[in-house]
């Protein structure tokens, strides 16, 4: 005696069957259509959009041909256009860049420059003081040394109100007499640019703790890291602080290294790109710092640098001392321009960190916040670490932990 063993013995007509196959089939049909419609129609739009604005570019540029008196530098004109349409898209980290200025930026991107090798730095006491030289460049070599008083170039006077200027003639200049004031010696170097590695990590030891400034992330930052980090730990550094004021960011690519070395395994971050898709960081390196750190932070600290802070302070690798962060949370990307190898650099994924989400316009938040005075800001490249109030919280509070895990 057979016995039915519900709905799933149950015959349905063939006819049924059939029918619920069609409806089923249209019923995908139509979805398919009512999307392919829509992505249809919004293309649409934007072409047409598109099609307003260059008609309306190219009636201007009718107008100006045929009443504008002057010549036209159709080069610049070009830069102009496309400087303005980067500009147009809302996103406040765009750029573009000629073939010139690109392959600058790609040798700032790689850690190498071409000039004379120093920077500037303006005072609170109105002197124009050499506030960095950088290692085996044309400055080094000849003799100059931080702290020097700029006090001519080309045996013309410098001055405050010309200060900008100043630092773009010597970064364009092809050969160069600089006069100097150290102490009571006033000095002349003759200096003509030369190609030098970038160093964006400095250490020393204060006391027994490893103070590492970070200055920007660029290609070279990973490896000038761990090799200062390293070096450190074999001075008996046992902990550290981490420098980061005024980092104002530069290729995520070059701060996950960093994090990597420094964090356990697993994901310690996120990145969302364009089209919303996520992407988790993971770090698989075994290493991970043990040893008690803190990292100070200032108004400037961006991007990159403000995912280094947030990661650690996170993760509880670090306490952040100083002030709130820039809150620039976007990654950017250059893209060339094929016909002229220009570049344009637009936004391109959003950074965020595992449970405290994206910092864009909002920045990492300092455990403990200190300032500095207008004075300190401005005479920054030159404070004595007993007058920088940042770096002394700093070292009180890991001579606080110390003293807790004692």
């Amino acid at each position: 005696m057979r016995k039915d063993g519900g709905l799933l013995n149950k015959k349905v007509p063939l006819g049924a069957t059939l029918a619920l196959i069609i409806i089923t089939i249209a019923l995908t049909v139509s979805v398919t259509m009512v999307i392919a419609m829509r992505q249809f129609n919004s293309t649409m739009s934007d072409v047409g959009q598109r099609q307003v604005m260059f008609e309306y570019i190219t009636d201007i540029d009718k107008t100006v041909r045929q009443h504008y008196a002057g010549t036209i530098d159709e080069e610049k004109l070009r830069a102009a256009l496309t400087k303005g349409y980067v500009e147009g898209i809302g996103d406040p980290y765009a750029a573009y860049f000629t073939a010139a200025e690109y392959q600058k930026e790609n040798d700032r991107m790689a850690g190498t420059h071409s000039g004379l090798g120093l920077e500037l730095a303006l005072t609170s006491q109105g002197q124009i003081r050499i506030s960095r030289v950088h290692a085996e460049s044309s400055a080094e070599r000849a003799g100059v040394q931080k702290g020097d008083v700029l006090t001519a170039v080309d045996g013309e006077a410098v001055s405050v109100e010309g200060y900008e200027t100043l630092k773009n003639r010597l970064e364009s200049a092809s050969r160069v007499i600089l006069t100097i004031q150290r102490e009571d010696q006033s000095i002349a170097f003759e200096l003509s640019p030369s190609p030098y590695q970038t160093d964006s990590v400095e250490g020393r030891l204060i006391g027994s703790t490893g103070y590492i400034r970070i200055t920007e992330f660029h290609s070279l930052t990973a490896d000038q890291f761990k090799a200062v980090y390293d070096d450190l730990s074999a001075q008996g550094a046992q902990n550290y602080v981490f420098d980061l004021r005024g980092n104002p960011g530069g290729m995520l690519s070059s701060v996950t290294p960093l994090l990597e070395y420094l964090m356990p395994r697993g994901v310690y971050a996120r990145k969302t790109d364009n089209t919303g898709t996520v992407t988790d960081l993971i770090d698989t390196d075994n290493y991970q710092m043990d040893l008690p750190s803190v990292t100070l932070v200032d108004s400037d600290t961006a991007g990159e640098a403000e995912l280094f802070a947030g990661v650690l302070q996170e993760f509880g690798k670090t306490t952040v001392i100083g002030e709130q962060t820039s809150g620039r949370g976007l990654t950017q990307e250059y893209f060339t321009i094929s016909s002229d190898g220009a570049a344009v650099k637009l936004s391109t994924c959003q950074m965020s960190l595992v449970t405290g989400g994206s910092f864009d316009g909002t920045g990492i938040t300092p455990q403990t916040v200190v300032g500095l005075t207008e004075e300190q800001k401005a005479n920054f490249a030159f404070l004595e670490d007993s007058g920088d109030p940042q770096l002394q919280a700093a070292l009180s509070a890991l001579e606080s932990m110390s003293a807790q895990a004692g």
